[in-house]
């Protein structure tokens, strides 16, 4: 575009410089001097113009935004419509909207991920606690007797779903609620399991005159 000027400056270094030109880039030349390179001449409009029928619009939203969730992340279709609505009123097209969705996502993800690693680690506290108290443990696991005591509770009061309720929470690594099962189970022991397949004592009473007379003077009456 200034190929042909920078040459002609070039091959004549006693040239006087015209008048008002300066060595700002011939691009950025607004006022002073008048552009010789071929790229000035024509419709006057300069490079750094649109064409015509080329000037920014302005986006239009479309009748239905396209969105593809990530691989293994549910949507809450009621969210999406919500958030849709507020794309639409604010103007955005398809390709804004993708932009901010999925700058939303990675957001989103990103501070999943970071709750997930501090949940890890406060379980990994709890664990390392439980295995620190020689009361509970050896140091490796938990002492047989607690894990007796624990299976008592388990067995009579919380079965496979208190099981599968501490493992997913992580509260079943925390020393506190190990030591409490540790104590029912103790508490249970000494109480004794309850026989409940045998059963209870016929206690009804008859109406007749010999259950009466029985139950106020004695069966030797």
């Amino acid at each position: 575009m200034t190929t042909e000027a920078t040459a002609s400056t070039e091959t004549t270094p006693t040239e006087a410089p015209a008048e008002g030109a300066s060595d700002a880039s011939l691009l950025d030349a607004t006022e002073g001097g008048e552009q010789t390179s071929n790229s000035a001449e024509g419709d006057g409009n300069g490079t750094d113009q649109p064409a015509d029928g080329e000037a920014d619009k302005p986006s239009v939203p479309p009748e239905k935004y396209e969105f593809t969730a990530p691989e293994g992340f549910e949507v809450d279709q009621d969210s999406l419509t919500g958030f849709e609505d507020m794309a639409r009123e604010a103007g955005l097209s398809q390709e804004q909207f993708a932009k901010v969705t999925e700058h939303g996502l990675k957001y989103f993800q990103e501070q999943l991920g970071q709750q997930a690693e501090i949940h890890a680690a406060r379980e990994k506290g709890w664990r390392d606690s439980a295995l620190a108290d020689s009361e509970l443990s050896d140091g490796k696991a938990l002492l047989p007797g607690v894990m007796e005591n624990a299976g008592k509770v388990f067995d009579q009061f919380g079965g496979n779903d208190l099981r599968k309720a501490l493992a997913e929470t992580g509260a079943g690594n925390h020393p506190a609620v190990i030591r409490a099962l540790n104590q029912i189970g103790k508490a249970l022991g000494v109480a004794g399991t309850p026989d409940v397949g045998k059963p209870a004592p016929d206690t009804r009473r008859g109406n007749s005159f010999e259950d009466m007379a029985s139950r106020m003077y004695g069966k030797g009456s």
